[in-house]
């Protein structure tokens, strides 16, 4: 089942996504595809998938030509596809997500249908209640249910648009342990990912896109990680050291916060933390223990207990709104749930959330001039790659939409920010530029917490780190504030 796609263009109107671009993957290897945002990774990946049918190119199989005119024409093929955002439907159970476009006949034997999955399960070393309803399933959940969706339907070339972008750090060294898997028993796995440290430690093969052309692939045990970022960047990459931030007065106070999860229980219990102006935080945590339904709470979309106060201003009766209109800023866990219309235009994308604010508002109305020249700035700061303001924002890659959504989070003097995996889907230079914009605000007043699971990442880009676990907030000993050991062991409660 080794895959090869040669010459291959597509043209999107005048924008050429792919100029010509070859791309060999091997049987029973892990195969990396990396590139800035925009370099046509997905493009090149939906190729190979049929969902984009190119311009010009051959795609060989095993061999043999192949010209696919949709994704059932690929799949038929033993080719499937896992994009950056599940396919999961939350009201349907496990195994109905399981079947669903691949039914086995007209008529459903359950009895078999489940032993069935059962064992496509226990081959992965998985486990799930297939009775139970998807809504259940966190992101490691959901995404081990889309690797057994592409071993239902048979698939022996198995692409993952981002797998990991949601996953924990122990999840994600999980999912590469199930993909070694498929390749020893000899599969063609393609990952498309922006984390080099995953390139450099589980693929054997990485091919690297810029602007659309191919200008990289070779074997991964001859790289290190600074030339294979001056590869896809184009340029040597220079880290930045932003230095410590010295702390102001306290200007948000939680103080035995509770929530309820969304499953009924207390995600959120007891809560305390203080933030100080000028800072930027990180919340450190395996997923699960409370960290989105934190941030809910902060923002005003989920009822809770206990005390919040922002700047002296007391947020626990307050609705979203309110909060907002005192400075609050989000940059959302998951951008098409929480922080985008899809269907909508950038322009009107871009004041979502602000529309009550000074400015997009005039009285009863909104000010579409004021609205485009937010949209204007919002695209400026992170260079968003769009093709018009008039656009719907679906028309934007995945990591155009993150830098849209990020830029958003910074317009009108925030006050707060909440970001939630900002540098989701982002390349290199992507979640340097979004780090350092948040950072230039935390500098002139603002202040910041920052989730996230990567923790080389938040060591890196935050002043502190402190730690959520089983619905608390602990702090890392004195002076061990940015020591990954000590927070380590919170993160795991290990002694």
């Amino acid at each position: 089942m080794t895959v090869e796609l040669h010459d291959i263009t597509v043209r999107f109107g005048d924008v050429v996504a792919l100029d010509g671009v070859s791309f060999v993957a091997d049987q029973g290897k892990i195969h990396a595809l990396v590139g800035e945002n925009g370099a046509g990774k997905t493009t090149l990946m939906r190729v190979l998938y049929g969902a984009v049918v190119p311009d010009a190119g051959t795609i060989h199989v095993a061999g043999s030509r192949v010209s696919f005119r949709n994704s059932g024409e690929a799949i038929a093929a033993g080719i499937g596809m896992v994009s950056q955002h599940y396919s999961v439907i939350p009201e349907l159970t496990c195994l109905e997500n399981l079947i669903l476009g691949a039914e086995p006949g007209w008529a459903l034997h359950r009895g078999a249908t489940i032993q069935r999955a059962r064992e496509l399960a226990a081959k992965m070393g998985y486990e799930f209640d297939w009775a139970a309803s998807a809504d259940r399933l966190g992101p490691a959940g959901s995404q081990k249910l889309e690797i057994l969706k592409l071993l239902w339907r048979g698939s022996r070339t198995m692409i993952l648009d981002e797998p990991t972008a949601m996953l924990s750090p122990a999840d994600s060294e999980g999912l590469f342990q199930s993909l070694r898997s498929l390749a020893d028993q000899g599969a063609t796995v393609i990952v498309v990912t922006h984390r080099l440290p995953e390139v450099l430690q589980h693929c054997e093969q990485v091919t690297v896109l810029r602007g659309g052309k191919q200008v990289g692939a070779q074997p991964v045990k001859n790289l290190e990680a600074a030339s294979l970022a001056e590869l896809i960047v184009g340029q040597q990459v220079q880290a930045r050291n932003h230095g410590s931030a010295i702390p102001g007065e306290p200007v948000l106070e939680v103080v035995g916060l509770r929530a309820k999860g969304y499953r009924g229980d207390w995600a959120v219990d007891g809560a305390d933390l203080t933030l100080h102006e000028g800072e930027m935080v990180g919340l450190a945590g395996v997923d699960g223990n409370g960290q989105r339904e934190l941030f809910h709470a902060l923002v005003g979309t989920l009822p809770s207990e206990g005390t919040i106060r922002f700047r002296d201003e007391d947020w626990s009766g307050q609705g979203t709104a309110r909060r907002i209109a005192d400075g609050l800023r989000l940059v959302p866990e998951d951008r098409h749930e929480e922080g985008a219309v899809d269907s909508w235009s950038l322009v009107e994308n871009s004041i979502l959330g602000l529309q009550r604010c000074p400015g997009p508002a005039r009285a009863a109305w909104l000010d579409r001039t004021q609205a485009t020249a937010i949209a204007q700035r919002v695209t400026e700061r992170f260079a968003t790659r769009h093709g018009g303001l008039d656009y719907p924002i679906s028309s934007l890659s995945g990591g155009n939409q993150q830098r849209f959504v990020a830029a958003r989070a910074l317009e009108m003097s925030p006050k707060l920010v909440l970001a939630f995996q900002p540098s989701r889907g982002l390349d290199i230079r992507g979640s340097e530029d979004v780090f350092a914009a948040i950072r230039s605000e935390c500098r002139a007043g603002a202040t910041a917490l920052i989730a996230s699971f990567d923790l080389d990442e938040l060591l890196s880009q935050c002043d502190r780190v402190v730690v959520m676990s089983r619905g608390k907030i602990v702090a890392p000993p004195r002076g061990a504030e940015m020591d990954r050991s000590a927070i380590g062991k919170l993160m795991t409660e290990v002694e």
